[in-house]
């Protein structure tokens, strides 16, 4: 059974909760169990997960943009190939793979 600690507040022990790997129905169920409101304890679950994908989704849209630019930059070094002499194939395929690769990350962030 899952327990408050000490004076523990629920949306702290939502938190402590999702981030330990419990199932919101599970966290749902032990505070409606322990007294609290049904619609308070669902609500609150539920805008707790949100913040929680929310900094998810931030972090996966700055890798994408972060990706972005480095093939952009890999386009420019490859378009004004004086500037890579030759390591001209590492700006054109490596830097290229790289962001690409980051942007993928990114949109495992995401979605």
């Amino acid at each position: 059974m899952l327990e408050l600690h000490g004076n523990e507040k629920p949306g702290k022990y939502v938190e402590r909760m999702l981030e330990n790997g419990e199932k919101k129905e599970d966290i749902e169920k032990s505070l409606i169990d322990l007294g609290h409101d049904r619609r308070y304890v669902l609500e609150l679950v539920e805008e707790i997960a949100k913040m929680k994908d929310a900094s998810s989704r931030s972090m996966g849209l700055t890798l994408i943009l972060a990706g972005a630019v480095i093939c952009f930059i890999s386009f420019l070094l490859t378009v004004t190939s004086t500037v890579s002499g030759d390591a001209y194939n590492f700006v054109l395929f490596g830097l290229t793979s790289l962001g690409g690769i980051v942007i993928f990350a990114g949109f495992t962030k995401v979605f």
